[in-house]
């Protein structure tokens, strides 16, 4: 379980004290000035990138880190660079971390920066804390349910159906046919209760995890219906209580291989499906009930961000950096190198036809939604204690209920 709003606590008292140091940055003889970048993702997605900047700007050198492992190890990685102060000029800030972040006065107000002109108001907001933005996102990305066209069209379906019950009732369909009907990895149970949250949520004053996360409602009041909903896929035997440990990468072989019929994924398995040679296709992920407006699991992805310390050359590189990223030249290479779909003021994306559907559906209209954004402490520790809940859930250890209690309790240790 992560620790970062203790890590961050204390690095922020020390933070008014000491400047971070940028690791791996600077300006050597020749004036020539290396920016150093931390990212979440490979040095073969920023390889172009990378490339055409340098080419760019002669006089700055990228040296580019990152970590292996999931995004929960970027955000360990992130923690530990901080409380080192070690921290990288320009890093990506996961939006689980911003006001952690934040509070440790480690991230640059970007509000008055000439590249942020293209960022759209949801991408902003997203980044925004106390009316200052803290990050540059520049893409988006949305959960969808990725369906084999040929599974479900031997039990009579050409898509997913458009309600929950709907699609239980096929799911059972093709479980009597001798069909894995639906799968979710052990990090990511419950796919479409974000998406039933988010769209009551448009009913509310405020977003239902922001009423949580203010005391004014529980966990408790608001998950239990969801979580009961959700665990129909169990109680009905849709789906086996053995995803409780079922990781990421084993939903993908099943579903590449040919053997599941649907599973919750975004655009960035495309290639894999592609490489895979399965007749595939995305389609809404089931809302509650007929004529709820389709919302989905999603967010603006992890921003660019800088860092609070750094001062003349050094800062004038890292915006020369965020400013070419924010270029139709530099989100082309970095579609094309991260697989991720830029979401910019004045710039069409190139989208797979597979995933065009799912496109418009969540992030052309901005119909996406996710939970931890709303919660004011602890957003990574209660990120993942929620799928702790979950797997207890699957394997029938707790109910729905006692899982949303659960949360409560702790979101009262969290600080």
């Amino acid at each position: 379980m992560r620790t970062s709003a203790k890590i961050l606590t204390m690095v922020a008292a020390a933070s008014l004290l000491l400047p971070l140091t940028a690791c791996g940055s600077g300006t050597d003889s020749s004036g020539k000035t290396t920016l150093s970048f931390f990212s979440n993702n490979s040095q073969d997605a920023y390889k172009k990138v990378i490339a055409a900047f340098e080419k760019q700007n002669p006089n700055i050198t990228i040296d580019f880190s990152t970590t292996t492992g999931s995004q929960n190890g970027y955000q360990q990685t992130l923690q530990t660079r901080i409380a080192g102060r070690k921290l990288a000029d320009v890093y990506m800030v996961p939006p689980e971390a911003l006001s952690d972040l934040v509070k440790a006065h480690v991230a640059k107000d970007l509000s008055n920066e000439s590249f942020m002109s293209k960022i759209g108001t949801n991408a902003k907001k997203s980044y925004t804390v106390d009316g200052k933005i803290y990050g540059m996102s520049v893409s988006a990305w949305s959960n969808a349910f990725a369906y084999n066209k040929d599974l479900l069209a031997k039990v009579g379906y050409s898509a997913i159906p458009s309600t929950w019950d709907e699609f239980l009732t096929m799911c059972k369909k093709l479980k009597a046919a001798g069909i894995t009907p639906y799968l979710e990895p052990k990090d990511g149970l419950a796919d479409p209760v974000e998406g039933w949250i988010g769209y009551d949520s448009t009913k509310q004053s405020s977003a239902l995890d922001a009423q949580i996360s203010s005391g004014k409602k529980t966990f408790e009041s608001v998950y239990t219906k969801y979580y009961t909903e959700w665990d129909k896929l169990i109680k009905q035997g849709v789906m086996s209580s053995d995803v409780s440990g079922l990781s990421g990468d084993q939903v993908l072989s099943e579903f590449t291989s040919g053997r599941l019929a649907v599973m919750p994924s975004g655009s960035w398995y495309i290639t894999n499906y592609n490489q895979a040679g399965i007749n595939y296709g995305y389609g809404q992920i089931p809302m509650l009930q007929k004529g709820d407006t389709p919302y989905a699991p999603g967010y603006a992805d992890p921003a660019f961000g800088i860092n609070a310390s750094i001062n003349g050359k050094q800062l004038a590189a890292a915006e020369k950096f965020l400013t070419f990223i924010s270029s139709d030249d530099g989100l082309k290479l970095y579609q094309e190198g991260t697989g991720l779909i830029p979401n910019v003021t004045g710039y069409k994306p190139t989208i797979d036809k597979h995933f065009q559907k799912a496109y418009d559906l969540y992030i052309a209209t901005g119909h996406v939604y996710l939970n931890s954004a709303h919660w004011a402490k602890g957003a990574q520790a209660l990120r993942s204690e929620t799928f702790t809940q979950l797997q207890q859930v699957a394997l029938g250890t707790i109910t729905p209920d006692q899982a949303a209690k659960n949360l409560d309790t702790k979101l009262q240790t969290l600080s």
